[in-house]
């Protein structure tokens, strides 16, 4: 099958987030299947093809010199466009099977809009967490402003004209179902899971300072703010404590994490490692005695999450969204209420404190892991929704 998988976000070049990260895995498996897999991203300046092992990569340049982009929305108007012909070019060059969307950005949108009946390509759309459900829980963007309004219409417009929609999660589908199309109610959840492989318990020593560890945004609705006044809380207990923050970071944020903990007596406890790539991080983890990301709300699954159980950590995450789908509380972690540091501090106390618990919930994560979100499987049932789409044209 010819697979075209669309993704502003794309490593190296384009690596800012999740669903950059889950197409690079996408993209690679489904090669390594067999299929003939064409990745069309964003470059900022002129566009070029490339061939990253067996992964054809096209970055399309966006309209930069034909309007300014002034807001998101615009910038995602004018993407769908540069994206809708490229399609055009490569279905003309290629011939393509399938082509899949994120959520995310409405990349799809004009090209759904615009296909016809004669030359109308299988088209799913992946949830990855939709733009109702960001305002709804983040507060991003705004209720009621043009870019929720617009943005949230386009989305809508893509999931209604998909031939078929899978989801990262159920948590991302009833949001779907709830505001963008009551009719979609065959939403499967298909996700890539992790390389459990490259993420396994490392042959190094555990950090010789019991040390939490944070992947992710360092910004505000990861929940940092609480996670760092429950660690330093901690430290009167756990006076070697280290909490280790992988991340890029916004810089206000960062320097308001070091004035709290200075604050709280703790200023030794936190230790900033920046961006660490994906080769490096199964080391970082297994270094550390347990992974904590109390973001205020997640689509799901939460791919740090099952990367941290895959490496034998146990997890501690909020309750209330799609993290809860992964991490059984008690057995392979511990959940907690969103914005409540004071709980928070109670769970990382429990787990901390009790050795036997931490092995025995590292161990119940890693088996999770292997048995529900091994790639390899779900590789494989992503590749049986996409015949099951192509069959059905």
């Amino acid at each position: 099958m010819k697979i075209a998988l669309v993704s502003q976000g794309y490593p190296p070049e384009t690596a800012g987030g999740g669903i950059g990260s889950q197409t690079f895995i996408k993209a690679k498996g489904l090669s390594a299947l067999g299929h003939e897999v064409f990745v069309i991203s964003r470059r900022d300046t002129r566009g070029y093809r490339t061939k990253e092992g067996q992964v054809n990569v096209i970055r399309v340049p966006g309209l930069e010199d034909y309007f300014y982009e002034e807001n998101d929305i615009s910038q995602w108007k004018k993407h769908s466009i540069v994206i809708a012909a490229e399609i055009k070019d490569l279905q003309e060059r290629v011939g393509i099977d399938l082509i899949d969307f994120p959520d995310w950005g409405a990349e799809g949108y004009t090209y759904l809009l615009n296909r016809s009946q004669s030359d109308k390509i299988p088209t799913v759309i992946q949830l990855h967490g939709p733009l109702v459900m960001l305002a709804h829980t983040i507060g991003y963007p705004e209720i009621g402003s043009e870019f929720y309004r617009i943005g949230t219409q386009m989305e809508a417009t893509c999931v209604r004209l998909a031939d078929a929609v899978y989801s990262s999660s159920e948590c991302s589908a009833q949001w779907i179902r709830k505001f963008y199309d009551p009719q979609k109610e065959n939403i499967p959840t298909i996700h890539l899971g992790v390389d459990t492989s490259k993420f396994a318990p490392q042959t190094v020593p555990k950090n010789e300072r019991p040390t939490i560890i944070f992947v992710g945004k360092i910004v505000k609705n990861k929940g940092v703010e609480e996670l760092v006044e429950a660690a330093g809380n901690l430290v009167r207990d756990f006076p070697y404590l280290r909490l280790r923050l992988i991340g890029r970071g916004q810089e206000a944020v960062v320097e308001s994490l070091k004035e709290k903990a200075d604050k709280l007596g703790a200023s030794e406890l936190m230790d900033f490692a920046g961006f660490v790539d994906r080769d490096h991080l199964p080391e970082e983890l297994s270094r550390a005695h347990v992974f904590a990301a109390p973001s205020y709300y997640e689509g799901g699954p939460g791919f740090v999450f099952l990367e941290a159980m895959s490496c034998g950590l146990p997890v501690v995450g909020c309750r209330g969204s799609g993290v809860e789908e992964i991490v059984t509380s008690g057995k392979t972690g511990l959940l907690v209420p969103p914005r409540d540091s004071k709980v928070l501090e109670e769970a990382l106390r429990k787990i901390l404190s009790d050795k036997k618990l931490l092995e025995v919930m590292g161990a119940n994560a890693r088996e999770y892991v292997l048995k529900e979100a091994d790639s390899q499987v779900c590789l494989k049932k992503l590749e049986s929704f996409y015949d099951s789409v192509v069959d059905s044209r």
